[in-house]
């Protein structure tokens, strides 16, 4: 005998015939689909633990040779949705059968410039039982600048309209497959999708019922230009400036930040908790201090350099308008900027973008980059991919919710912006603490990176994390069930119990950490 779904045994013969049945209702149905605008470019029925081919999928989005193993048995079908007659966003639905759809849509989002969708969500909410959806935001890959450069269209995509297309084209499939609707719809993204998933409550507040929005990029373009910034800052890109603090020092520079600020939360764990209430005095690894050795150590104008590198961000009329960088973070994606001796920024987001879509200029480097350029991005807005509408009362009115999560060693979406866009949120929806909190709750995972990962308990159930630990899927410690249990029984989350795995691969757990309650449900923790 075999398992057809959770509970359900059928003889082998049943199963065969089940299956059989299966297969030609999927064959059917991409026969028959209508969708206006939409075509059909792949369709197949598969069964649990398929292993698909992605053939076509671009280095930069883990191809030529990118595989997924199926979670369920179900109908996979790829669409082209064309979004003006110069764009079109691609399209993946991964159904379960019907006995085994838990009678919810689960949309994600994308990464960094976007083009790459997100089969491990999609693996996971298919293996829950979800109708599970991916998409492209519009373009292929998430590195390179030719996709965006006098592509206005596109940029619109990655900007704003394909998270609202691929929820479009979601629910007539879901309701073309089943024969009904979906009785609740989700949407998980991390990063430029946390970004996805609040524009989408903004614009489009009928979309979903419920959002899981990790690292959540809500200031896109400072975000990109900050590293642009802070790479000047320090000394960037002379080289042989004495004030120049070399890639080789920040480790050093980090772990000494760690061992002084870690013991200030009561337990010794190699993380600061809440680096955004801590100062670091960089004067302390002068070289004479003895705290760094001789080639380490930093000189009078490094210290500088150092300290800078951890102010905020102002624009040109002198406004802070990002918040400083972490202390205890990595600093790669901006102190990781030479190869070979030649000065180059291993953060190439920065160039990607400001090429393909801000000045159009393929020839365009940031070597000089300031905050005349990040001004000069926000003016253009490209694709509108940077709005700071935090107005959420409409997603409120509806009933929606939101759990959102963002790591305290975030390298690329400073933490504290998370911090700043919760209180906007109260602040322009003219809502209440107790008003903001029974719709949207934020949790901060100590020593998680960006979007998980680190020396934290960062394991909730993270967008982008596959497999799910199969023996943790509660709303006690996977957020993605906590969210339908908030959606769903009205029960919102008080806490978040994080899991940290043995090299960070689920199987054998370090420990648990749980969250107390504070007014933004941060994570305070021990193991």
């Amino acid at each position: 005998m075999r398992l057809s779904s959770p509970g359900r045994l059928l003889l082998s013969g049943a199963f065969v015939r089940v299956a059989r049945c299966s297969a030609e209702k999927c064959a059917s149905f991409a026969a028959g689909l209508s969708i206006p605008d939409t075509r059909i470019i792949a369709h197949g029925h598969e069964t649990n633990g398929s292993i698909l081919s992605l053939p076509g999928t671009v280095a930069s989005c883990g191809g030529p040779n990118l595989t997924a193993a199926t979670t369920a048995i179900l109908c996979r079908i790829v669409f082209l949705a064309a979004t003006s007659p110069t764009s079109e966003v691609q399209i993946e639905a991964w159904l379960p059968d019907s006995d085994a759809w838990n009678g919810r849509l689960l949309a994600t989002g994308t990464g960094g410039v976007g083009g790459c969708i997100d089969y491990p969500t999609m693996q996971n909410g298919a293996g829950l039982g979800f109708a599970s959806f991916g998409m492209n935001a519009g373009h292929n890959g998430s590195t390179g600048f030719e996709f965006f450069i006098h592509k206005p269209e596109v940029l619109n995509d990655f900007g704003y309209r394909s998270l609202h297309v691929e929820a479009s084209v979601g629910k007539l499939v879901v309701e073309q497959y089943y024969g009904v609707s979906s009785a609740t719809r989700y949407y998980a993204g991390c990063s430029t999708g946390g970004r996805q998933g609040f524009q989408n409550a903004r614009l489009y507040p009928d979309d979903f019922d419920g959002l899981l929005l990790g690292s959540p990029g809500v200031e896109w373009l400072r975000i990109v230009a900050s590293k642009g910034i802070l790479a000047r800052r320090i000394g960037w890109p002379n080289l042989d400036s004495p004030a120049y603090v070399r890639p080789e020092q920040w480790p050093a520079i980090v772990a000494e930040q760690v061992r002084q600020l870690d013991p200030i939360d009561g337990v010794v764990d190699g993380i600061i908790d809440e680096p955004t209430r801590q100062r670091f005095d960089p004067q302390t690894l002068a070289c004479g201090t003895g705290l760094l050795n001789a080639t380490l150590c930093l000189t009078a104008q490094q210290v500088d350099s150092v300290r800078k590198a951890y102010e905020p961000i102002a624009n040109s009329e002198g406004e802070i308008v990002y918040p400083a960088f972490e202390l205890g973070s990595n600093t790669n994606v901006f102190s990781a900027n030479q190869q070979d001796g030649t000065a180059r920024l291993g953060y190439t987001i920065l160039q990607d973008f400001w090429r393909g879509a801000v000045y159009n200029d393929s020839t365009w480097t940031p070597g000089n980059f300031s905050t005349t350029d990040m001004d000069f991005a926000l003016a253009v807005n490209p694709g509108q991919v940077n709005a700071w509408d935090t107005n959420l009362a409409e997603f409120h009115g509806r009933k929606g919710k939101i759990i959102s999560y963002h790591g305290r060693s975030d390298e690329t979406v400073t933490s504290a912006l998370s911090e700043w866009f919760y209180s906007d949120v109260q602040s322009k929806s003219n809502l209440a603490l107790e008003d903001v909190q029974s719709f949207y709750r934020l949790f901060f995972i100590p020593g998680m990176h960006h979007c998980g990962g680190g020396p934290g308990a960062w394991s909730i159930g993270n967008a982008q994390r596959y497999p799910y630990d199969q023996a943790l899927l509660d709303s006690s410690h996977n957020a993605l069930v906590a969210l339908v249990d908030w959606v769903e029984k009205g029960r919102a989350p008080e806490t978040v119990i994080g899991t940290k795995y043995k090299d960070d691969v689920v199987g054998e757990r370090s420990c648990h950490k749980e969250a107390s309650r504070t007014p933004l449900y941060r994570f305070r923790i021990a193991c």
